[in-house]
Parts: C-alpha cells; sequence; structure tokens
C-alpha cells in the first residue's frame, strides 16, 4: 500500500489486483462512469458507494478509507479465510466476536494500567519516606 495513496487511487489498485474491469465493479447506483471519476479523483465516493465498492472488493469501507487492512481482517486471513468470501451473517458474527475480543482486551489493559499506577504511587510514597527519614519503612 503507497504512501499517501488516495482514495480513489486505492480502489483502483484495489481492483485491478482483484482483476476486475470498472463495469465488473459497477452496480445499479454505482455506475463505471462514477467509479471512474472517483479513481481520477475527480470524485469523493459517497458512504453508500464506498460500502457497495468494499463489499464488491472483499474489503471494509475502512480499509478503503484508511488505506489498511482493519484487525477483523487480518484475523480472517490469519485464519485461511478470504475476507471476501465471507457472507453478510458470516462477517456480522465475526465482527461480534471480534467487538467482544476486544472489549475484554481492553478491560485487561486498564486493569494493567490501574496496577502499574498503584505501584507507581507506592513507589513514590517509599521516596518520599525515605526523605523525610524514615529507615524503617517497611514494604507497602
Amino acid at each position: 500500500m503507497p504512501r499517501g495513496e488516495t482514495i480513489g487511487q486505492r480502489i483502483k489498485r484495489l481492483r485491478l489486483e482483484r482483476g476486475l474491469s470498472q463495469r465488473d465493479l459497477s452496480l445499479p447506483g454505482l455506475s463505471y462512469a462514477y467509479i471512474s471519476r472517483i479513481e481520477a479523483d475527480a470524485r469523493t465516493p459517497s458512504t453508500k458507494a464506498l460500502r457497495k465498492m468494499a463489499n464488491r472488493l472483499g474489503v471494509t469501507v475502512e480499509h478503503l478509507e484508511q488505506g489498511k487492512p482493519t484487525p477483523t481482517e487480518l484475523g480472517v486471513q490469519d485464519a485461511g479465510l478470504d475476507f471476501g468470501s465471507l457472507s453478510k451473517p458470516e462477517v456480522e458474527a465475526i465482527r461480534r466476536a471480534a467487538a467482544e475480543g476486544a472489549r475484554d482486551a481492553a478491560r485487561r489493559a486498564a486493569d494493567q494500567v490501574i496496577e502499574d499506577r498503584r505501584e507507581e504511587e507506592r513507589a513514590k510514597l517509599r521516596r518520599r519516606l525515605k526523605e523525610l527519614g524514615g529507615s524503617k519503612v517497611r514494604p507497602c
């Protein structure tokens, strides 16, 4: 993925990587002429157009917008599946599981932050007591 790549350039690159023509990518409400203007950076795609193209290209809208696969896409790829081969219910099930996993991971990370802060406070208190001459300070 080239740095500084526009959405239009990204769509064109992904389309060509998949061996699709602009006509192949087109759908009702998403003409090949509109795709051509997007790829030429003459038009900014609507959210609806991005969704349609992402589905057709087998990536997420976030991938089109940001230029890199999402953690969900990478996880699917790590499992040996092509994200584009998944049905809508399969994608939703994977996204629900990913969201739950992300929540659990965030909770574990937050718990670690809390513990690190506590340890930092204990260390500060020990240093302060030592400065005040408390040579007989017991560890917390």
